[in-house]
């Protein structure tokens, strides 16, 4: 709080001081000086316009662009890396309403388009595409940005597109608002009658004050605009600014103006000359009026800077607490242009830093967790290639089981589940004998019921794996049965966990379709009219039935078939 008083009196002196000598050198001063007052204030008034223009179209468009210089490649990304960075750009700019990406053919990429469904009609994102094709066909070698458009709540919209790696592996286009440049211009005063507006290279309007019309109208016959596209006919790629008196009589404005050179739009500030020019008498008045106004403005802006200053400290020293207990990544959400700004970049760079490190140390270990796998994994192949039947019976039970798994609408994490129990079902078979492991003819009761401890065994093989935990359900109870009569723990119904039953029912389907030595492998047909039989007795009935919607709409591979076989319609 000392410091925020500090710094708010130094700033009470410094600005309060200039402000009282501009005011009385503007009341001694001549018409002609008040006049060049006028026109120097305009020109600074349309130099600040186009900053802030600039602003609000250059920051939502470097957070695109941005996408093209992400590490390694935006194209070389995962599709669900891509969808992350696509939604982050959503997320972090408001005024980015729609992000679709295309590839080197200007065909949109599937899954990789995204929109702000609180903002964007559905319809509109049809529109915003057509936009950006019609971009992409004129052929682009940088940011290029379509002509404005009024979205249905006569919101102005600009689509921009750009190409992405060279040479070029794809494009992206966005979509967006500028609800916030319209917001300023609305806001902004040129005097007690003047406007400022902004128009696109044609002359149509885009959005400002004063009552000149809706989004598209045509402005081309003002005054000022019209000297804009004359000077522009000549010569379009030049950065034009002027200032001047445009018109006569009570028609006649001090104008200046200035050309947005990415966009192409044309900033315009308007002021009738007969308010611009008073004569001194009035200017006295007003200028003792504003200088009272001005200490007040004085006051508020050397709080909102003392502010801008104390308050920074206070999220520096809150974001700190959060890195130091651990949630790397989180970064200093500051927007200053100076030494603060450039501490939040370094803080924020230090942030990701040790994010990098946290997740290349994931990495590492999930790394491990898959030589783990492997290692357990390598044990269940050895176990399939002892017999010549069964080679491959594991990883097609894995196979089939996810296929379940997604009709049954399992989550990613279930799936990844299921394919580690499909291959590891069968695991403790390595500790049974091979004489009965690969005996062919049928089993004693003696031998039986050695083989019926493999899921016991399997269990205690990768109970010690800690990342294999919900794998254990698989590998111990995928023998148990509906009716309860199973082994080893002689579960019922829905005793039985969800996973297991999966894998039950594609361990028996496996069985049916593969050629054993007490069988050859049936036909589809068949082997369904066998589970439909052993469904409500040994497998679940809703397993059984998304198994049958498997076949039908997209069918497994089986053995001895390279593509997936589908069930006869």
């Amino acid at each position: 709080m000392r410091l925020f008083k500090a710094i708010l009196m130094l700033m009470l002196v410094v600005s309060i001081i200039p402000t009282l000598m501009v005011g009385w050198l503007s009341v001694s001063h001549t018409r002609e000086l008040l006049i060049r007052d006028a026109q120097e204030l305009a020109q600074e008034r349309v130099k600040q316009l186009r900053l802030k223009a600039e602003s609000f179209l250059e920051d939502p468009t470097e957070m695109v662009v941005g996408l093209s210089s992400v590490p390694g490649g935006f194209f070389s990304l995962p599709r669900d890396t891509q969808r992350l960075h696509i939604s982050a750009v959503l997320n972090q700019r408001p005024e980015v309403l729609a992000l679709t990406v295309f590839d080197e053919a200007q065909q949109r990429l599937p899954g990789l388009q995204a929109f702000a469904v609180h903002d964007m009609a559905p319809s509109a994102v049809a529109e915003h595409e057509e936009r950006a094709r019609a971009l992409l066909r004129e052929g682009l070698t940088g940011v290029r940005y379509s002509d404005v458009v009024a979205s249905q709540g006569g919101v102005p919209v600009v689509t921009l597109a750009f190409p992405v790696g060279d040479p070029v592996q794809g494009y992206i286009a966005a979509d967006l608002t500028l609800a916030g440049l319209r917001q300023m211009l609305a806001q902004e005063r040129v005097g007690s009658t003047g406007f400022a507006y902004l128009a696109d290279r044609h002359g149509r309007l885009i959005t400002g004050g004063g009552d000149l019309g809706a989004v598209g109208d045509d402005v081309s016959k003002r005054l000022p605009l019209a000297h804009l596209l004359k000077q522009r006919e000549g010569s379009p790629d030049t950065e034009l600014f002027h200032v001047g008196n445009f018109g006569e009589g009570r028609d006649a404005v001090v104008s200046a103006y200035s050309v947005l050179p990415e966009a192409g739009w044309a900033i315009v500030s308007e002021q009738p000359v007969e308010h611009a020019y008073r004569q001194v008498e009035t200017m006295e008045r007003r200028i003792l009026l504003g200088l009272g106004g001005a200490i007040l403005v004085a006051l508020v802006l050397a709080s909102i800077f003392s502010r801008n200053l104390t308050q920074p400290l206070k999220t520096f020293i809150a974001t700190s607490l959060e890195l130091a207990r651990g949630k790397f990544g989180v970064e200093v959400n500051l927007k200053q242009k100076n030494e603060l700004g450039e501490l939040a970049q370094t803080f924020n760079y230090m942030s990701k830093q040790l994010l990098a490190y946290d997740m290349e140390t994931r990495g590492l270990y999930e790394s491990l967790e898959k030589g783990y796998l492997e290692t357990i994994v390598a044990l269940a192949n050895s176990i399939d290639s002892k017999d010549a039947y069964t080679r491959g019976h594991s990883q097609r039970v894995g196979d089939v089981a996810v296929e379940i798994g997604k009709e049954l609408k399992l989550t990613e994490r279930e799936l990844r589940q299921l394919q580690y129990g499909g291959i590891l079902h069968d695991i403790g078979k390595i500790g049974i004998v091979e004489s009965i492991l690969c005996k062919q003819s049928r089993l004693t009761d003696q031998e039986m019921a050695t083989m019926r401890e493999h899921p016991a065994i399997g269990d205690a093989i990768i109970g010690p794996v800690t990342f294999l935990g919900p794998v254990r359900a698989c590998v111990r109870h995928h023998h148990e049965r509906w009716d309860g009569t199973g082994y080893p723990d002689k579960l019922k119904g829905d005793a039985i966990p969800l996973l297991a039953r999966i894998v039950a029912c594609a361990d028996t389907f496996d069985a049916c379709t593969s050629t054993r030595p007490y069988q050859k492998a049936m036909p589809l047909e068949k082997a369904m009219e066998i589970l439909d039989n052993l469904s409500g007795a040994q497998l679940d009935p809703r397993v059984v039935q998304a198994l049958r919607a498997v076949l039908a709409q997209r069918g497994v591979r089986l053995e001895g078939h390279r593509q997936p076989v589908k069930l006869a319609s």
